[in-house]
């Protein structure tokens, strides 16, 4: 009878792969599948036999009982069938991290040879010193809406206002520093703040802006373009990218070698 992990890879592969149970495979497919599962099963057996010593925690087990949860319910294992299952994943992830830590790092020649080349992948984006104002709506959505245009109208007469007013008024966290949220690039905004935001000139106050949470009003103090980063943090950067990118090579040249191995 085959092991448990042995049943849940091939039902997964199927599955992934086939988009059926392993039984419904199509005739024309069946090759194919068979062909797939050896050398998924011998792949498995072999980084298993190599991981053999490495130890399991309880915290990598439940991470990894959650990340297969919702497969593991649908292929209707036994509770023990589930730990071996688990175990057998744990494992494999193990050794992975084991081969991807054998990894040489780069050489600082590379890294510096490789940022030269590549320096337009370290700026720091374009970002805007930013205070922002929200008045949350209940059912009062046309009171709220004219005490933002109000504020707004102050605002505009003096910024200093804005301070006082968040203070006073504001329902975002900000509130406690007069509603400064401070260096804002895109992508951290809801996305018609974000628009309202970056439309505005140096000093600008944006009209009230309505979303899901409220009304708001933003003001972009200062105007900070994109800048390159420190050679150190960039060197840095690009010396992780480029150990990222050896550590998939070098698992694949791993993955190669024992698929070198496997009997015809």
């Amino acid at each position: 009878m085959s092991k448990a992990w042995e049943q849940f890879a091939r039902w997964r592969l199927a599955k992934t792969r086939w988009n059926c149970e392993p039984q419904n495979i199509p005739a024309s497919e069946k090759a194919a599948f068979e062909q797939a599962w050896r050398r998924q099963y011998f792949l498995e057996q072999a980084i298993i036999q190599q991981a053999h010593d490495l130890p399991l925690t309880d915290v990598l087990l439940q991470r990894i009982d959650a990340s297969l949860a919702e497969l593991l319910t649908e292929s209707a294992f036994t509770g023990e069938e589930r730990q071996a299952v688990v175990r057998h994943h744990a494992l494999m992830e193990l050794q992975f991290v084991r081969i991807n830590g054998q990894t040489p790092l780069p050489d600082d020649l590379t890294v510096l040879t490789w940022y030269q080349r590549n320096q337009e992948k370290f700026m720091r984006p374009e970002q805007r010193l930013t205070h922002h104002l929200l008045l949350t709506v209940d059912n009062d959505n046309d009171v709220v809406r004219r005490q933002a245009m109000q504020f707004y109208r102050e605002i505009q007469t003096s910024r200093e206002a804005f301070s006082r007013l968040a203070k006073r008024y504001s329902h975002c966290p900000s509130a406690l520093e007069g509603g400064l949220l401070g260096w804002i690039s895109r992508g951290l905004l809801y996305p018609e703040l974000e628009s309202a935001l970056f439309a505005l000139p140096e000093n600008g106050i944006a009209a009230p802006v309505e979303t899901e949470l409220g009304w708001h009003i933003v003001w972009c103090e200062h105007i900070r373009g994109p800048q390159a980063l420190p050679q150190t943090e960039a060197l840095e950067k690009a010396r992780d990218f480029l150990w990222r990118q050896s550590q998939q090579q070098w698992q694949q040249t791993w993955l190669n070698r024992l698929l070198a191995e496997m009997p015809a």
